[in-house]
């Protein structure tokens, strides 16, 4: 017998006595992946008018090299004449808007005529621009619910400030708009020494993936805040989140009850609660709250046309610590909401 066959044969032999003996051979076992978690603090977090403009207002001030704004609709003079001080004293400021609200007529003639670099974003027939954020030094990012008008400021909505690497990754998505508008690019640094905060940004069809694969890994509850909601995937998901268990709740406008009636109806009829907000003020979020310990905000209601027409933007958050704040604000407006 060669050596090669002896040896094999030997272990062989040991190994069936091992399985005999009751002795067996341990496969180490492989580690769960961690789930990212955002470091994105609760004072990061600012609701309704007040405390999202003085913040608007004072980050525009701060700025020391540029300030990129990409706005659904605006018309609020006071930052309009903010924005053109700025720019005379050189610093570079960018604007894109969406082309179709009426508001913004004015405001791009007024910045045109003082030579400040602001264009409507180039949307297709039908297609509306809702991304709203302001970037401040590539360093500095407001993620917006309400548009720069009295009306949208009006509503009761929410505005998250970015200081880790998701305010560059946002400098990196308003240039690239920039570019498809003007086909000049901006120079954005290709790396960030900013601290990764694991903050997810995404855009059009990328905010129902977004929204959908929180839902369906949810495994306590999901709280929503949103305008509408009609997509009929998400809906989907929600009501086979409520046959799981878990802690469904939706709080829409009052104006969306007349609207989407037979919607909300199969919602509540498959487990899932609905409380309309008060009539008083006009409910701007699109927010939703998962299990506690991550948020995600977007751009706009969640409608096909949303998610397939219109150019749109969302954060996903998988922050304890804020979480635990919209959580807290979710039930103070879920106690105020009707049934």
């Amino acid at each position: 017998m060669s050596n090669r066959k002896f040896v094999f044969s030997i272990l062989v032999l040991l190994s069936f006595n091992m399985l005999l003996s009751g002795c067996a051979i341990r496969i180490p076992k492989l580690s769960p992946k961690v789930a990212p978690i955002s470091n994105l603090p609760s004072d990061a977090l600012f609701l309704d008018k007040d405390a999202i403009y003085n913040r608007t207002y004072s980050l525009i001030e701060s700025a020391q090299s540029s300030i990129y704004v990409e706005q659904a609709e605006f018309d609020d003079p006071r930052l309009i004449q903010l924005l053109l001080a700025k720019s005379r004293s050189g610093i570079d400021v960018r604007i894109l808007l969406d082309q179709w609200q009426k508001v913004n007529r004015s405001t791009l003639d007024e910045l045109k005529s003082q030579n400040v670099s602001v264009q409507f974003y180039p949307a297709q027939k039908g297609q509306i621009d809702h991304t709203k954020y302001l970037i401040v030094d590539q360093n500095l990012a407001l993620i917006y619910g309400p548009p720069w008008t009295a009306e949208g400021l009006s509503a009761h909505d929410l505005a998250i400030e970015l200081s880790g690497r998701s305010a560059w990754k946002a400098a990196t998505l308003f240039s690239k708009d920039w570019e498809f508008t003007t086909t000049f690019p901006l120079t954005v640094a290709k790396t960030s020494p900013l601290p990764e905060d694991n903050i997810v940004l995404a855009i059009n069809a990328n905010v129902k993936q977004q929204l959908s694969e929180e839902i369906s890994t949810s495994t306590k509850s999901i709280w929503i805040e949103n305008s509408e909601i009609t997509e009929p995937d998400l809906i989907q998901d929600l009501i086979d989140a409520a046959a799981k268990g878990r802690d469904v709740r939706l709080i829409v406008d009052q104006a969306t009850a007349n609207i989407t009636p037979v919607t909300l109806e199969n919602l509540k009829a498959k487990g899932v609660q609905v409380r309309y907000f008060p009539s008083q003020q006009e409910l701007g979020m699109h927010l939703a709250v998962f299990d506690n310990s991550s948020f995600l905000l977007s751009s706009s209601g969640w409608t096909r046309v949303s998610f397939v027409a219109n150019h749109e933007f969302s954060i996903t958050v998988p922050s304890p610590t804020a979480s635990a704040k919209l959580g807290q604000i979710f039930n103070q407006d879920w106690e105020r909401s009707t049934k």
